[in-house]
């Protein structure tokens, strides 16, 4: 059963990698971040609608109140990942935007008090190098993406840390469906208030919107959700922490990009220290006799 949900986690990292990819196409097609939210969250609203839609029935008023509120959030780190997008690469954009394993304790320490063990702190220190190495010039100018890139991590870092309360008392797949159907509706509002012109809706442009939508926003969801299931969770944040990694595999061979050797060396030193925040205390031996 193990080996089916790293599986599922496998699958959900790498469609979420092709999603930077499919992101930047539209942006490069003239749309703007908030259409492409707007766009992505509809479908992936609609998908999860299909599946669950006997759980709204069933959403109670305060996971109407939490979802509304994580939603809120996820809106926030989408809109900084969209727009970081626009002046960016997507494998810088998708390293940065995957750096909450180390933000993440911090936050809960500042928030809920929970102070972080002595490794975060190791991997905090070699996550800011390795996003210096991505984000500041060889003239020493730190790009306006690689700045909204790295604030969605910290927005998202949020979110996964309010989350991790919330699920103590709500239903997860209801404050995932409240939370979904608040990001549509607040980038519903930011363009109809923006009334940006949207360029016409080819198939391209159509196929990069069933794609973010469907696979990489509702499919990932689901797959991250069942595979966790079966698998532990520091194994999963470490396998969904690959996605950057097939973003830049995925981004080299469909969208050309081309990585310096500081790029690769900070892509290098980030993972390293996403899998160091994760890393558990000790080795202990698990109900099948395997060493995890």
């Amino acid at each position: 059963m193990r080996n089916k949900g790293d599986w599922m986690l496998l699958i959900a990292a790498a469609v979420g990698g092709g999603g930077f990819i499919g992101v930047k196409f539209l942006l490069d097609w003239g749309y703007t971040p908030y259409q492409v939210m707007l766009g992505r969250f509809l479908i992936a609203t609609a998908c999860l609608s299909i599946i669950y839609h006997k759980r709204y029935l069933q959403i109670t008023k305060n996971e109407w109140k939490m979802g509304s509120i994580l939603g809120a959030l996820l809106a926030a780190t989408f809109l900084l990942l969209t727009v970081g997008l626009q002046y960016t690469s997507p494998s810088v954009n998708a390293f940065l935007c995957n750096t909450q394993a180390a933000i993440v304790p911090f936050l809960c320490w500042a928030v809920f008090g929970e102070k972080p063990l002595p490794r975060c702190f190791l991997a905090a220190f070699f996550t800011l190098f390795g996003v210096a190495l991505l984000s500041v010039t060889e003239d020493f100018r730190i790009e306006l993406g690689a700045i909204l890139s790295f604030g969605a991590a910290v927005a998202f870092s949020m979110q996964m840390a309010f989350m991790g309360k919330a699920v103590q008392e709500c239903d997860s797949v209801n404050i995932a469906l409240v939370e979904h159907l608040a990001v549509a509706v607040i980038s519903c509002v930011i363009v109809a208030a923006t009334e940006m012109h949207m360029p016409p809706l080819n198939g391209q442009a159509m196929g990069s919107f069933l794609f973010v939508g469907i696979l990489c926003t509702a499919v990932y969801f689901v797959l991250q959700s069942v595979g966790q299931k079966f698998t532990s969770a520091n194994k999963t944040a470490i396998i969904i922490t690959s996605e950057s990694i097939f973003a830049a595999i995925i981004s080299a061979l469909f969208y050309g990009e081309r990585m310096g050797w500081r790029g690769l060396i900070g892509c290098a030193v980030i993972f390293g220290a996403m899998i160091l925040a994760e890393k558990p205390i000790r080795k202990t031996v698990d109900t099948e006799g395997e060493i995890g």
